[in-house]
């Protein structure tokens, strides 16, 4: 019997500025584990814009990125014995959602709205969604072209506290937000402003969540926070892992190895997967750098036994696979490739 990883990708549906908006919704897709080949692909949604996707459990939950007047929500879905099904939805009092996650008794949700700068937070209740609380971002960056307004883009829960995580690339701050069972406090928030137009997109915590890496888009830069003794988060490293370019910060995603030796980082402006080692918990050091053989590698994950990585090129429409040394963390290209519709997220299903 053949073993194989269940891939969830979402996509842009309908064009989107340079976005040809040639997907066709949730797609599931099968990554065999022996070789990265891909399977025919599954169409299991058709909502539209489905530009990220998270699974928690037997829930999955997609985000719909359109502005609150055009339909912004947050979709469920549920997974049970291969079939996917979708539950409800929400309509999000926010604009172009472009993140969702959950928290670990999964009755959080969270959406980063990228347009208006908001993090709309929902409680999960037998299996339908109800505002919890939002908390608005005010301010600008010092990039005025892409930095003019806050602009949410990435939230986690943390699973050690009680709090919520928020990235905004608009005013270049990562925020710590503690919350009770009726609203967040923003009172006792704290926040790790980042040096200016350094554009805070996506992070990742150890598991101890005693360190966070954060990918800035702007800056191309991996920046490294530490949670020190009496709870302060600070900034420790930044370090640059892409070749230099006069086309504007484009870094997009990054995962952390199973191992926590390992960062991978992709870069849209050079088209590459690169590979950080860490050394002593807060140091980083490039081990590679690999082509993604597609153009925009707006997204990429890492399967859950940590021995494949698939990156999703959005402007080429194609999916491809690496081999992972889990051993040197390097990539080796398994020489499979898939085409799908302008895909941007990648979910493990399993």
């Amino acid at each position: 019997m053949t073993v194989t990883h269940r891939l969830l990708i979402g996509s842009y549906t309908q064009p989107m500025g340079a976005i040809d908006g040639e997907g066709e919704g949730i797609l599931a897709v099968d990554l065999d584990a022996q070789t990265g080949a891909f399977s025919a692909p599954n169409l299991v949604s058709r909502c539209e814009n489905p530009s990220y996707v998270t699974v928690a459990g037997e829930h999955v939950f997609a985000v719909t990125e359109f502005a609150r007047q055009e339909g912004a929500s947050i979709g469920l879905l549920t997974h049970r014995d291969g079939n996917i099904n979708e539950v409800s939805s929400v309509a999000i009092e926010g604009d172009y959602p472009c993140h969702v996650a959950v928290n670990a008794a999964q009755n959080l949700v969270v959406a980063s709205n990228y347009g208006s700068g908001s993090f709309s937070v929902y409680r999960l209740e037998q299996g339908s969604l109800t505002h919890f609380d939002t908390v608005q971002h005010k301010g600008v960056g010092a990039n005025r072209d892409r930095q003019e307004a806050p602009h949410a883009h990435f939230a986690q829960f943390l699973a050690t506290s009680n709090t919520l995580v928020t990235v905004d690339l608009g005013t270049d701050r990562v925020s710590f937000y503690p919350f009770s069972d009726t609203q967040l406090d923003r009172d006792n928030a704290q926040h790790v402003i980042f040096p200016p137009g350094s554009g805070p997109r996506h992070l990742v915590f150890n598991q101890q969540e005693s360190l966070a890496y954060v990918l800035c888009e702007l800056s191309e830069e991996v920046t490294v926070l530490e949670r020190k003794d009496d709870g302060v988060w600070t900034i420790v490293q930044a370090f640059s892992p892409f070749d230099k370019h006069n086309e504007g910060g484009a870094a997009a995603a990054i995962r952390l190895s199973n191992d926590e030796e390992y960062l991978y980082v992709s870069g849209r402006q050079q088209n590459v997967i690169c590979v950080l080692k860490i050394e002593n918990s807060n140091t980083l050091a490039l081990q590679q750098t690999v082509s993604t053989n597609g153009i925009n590698p707006r997204d990429f994950n890492l399967s859950r036994d940590g021995d494949w990585l698939v990156v999703a090129n959005q402007n080429t429409s194609n999916l491809v696979s690496y081999r992972v040394d889990k051993t040197t963390g390097l990539l080796s290209p398994s020489g499979y490739e898939f085409a799908t519709g302008n895909p941007v997220c990648i979910a493990l299903l399993c």
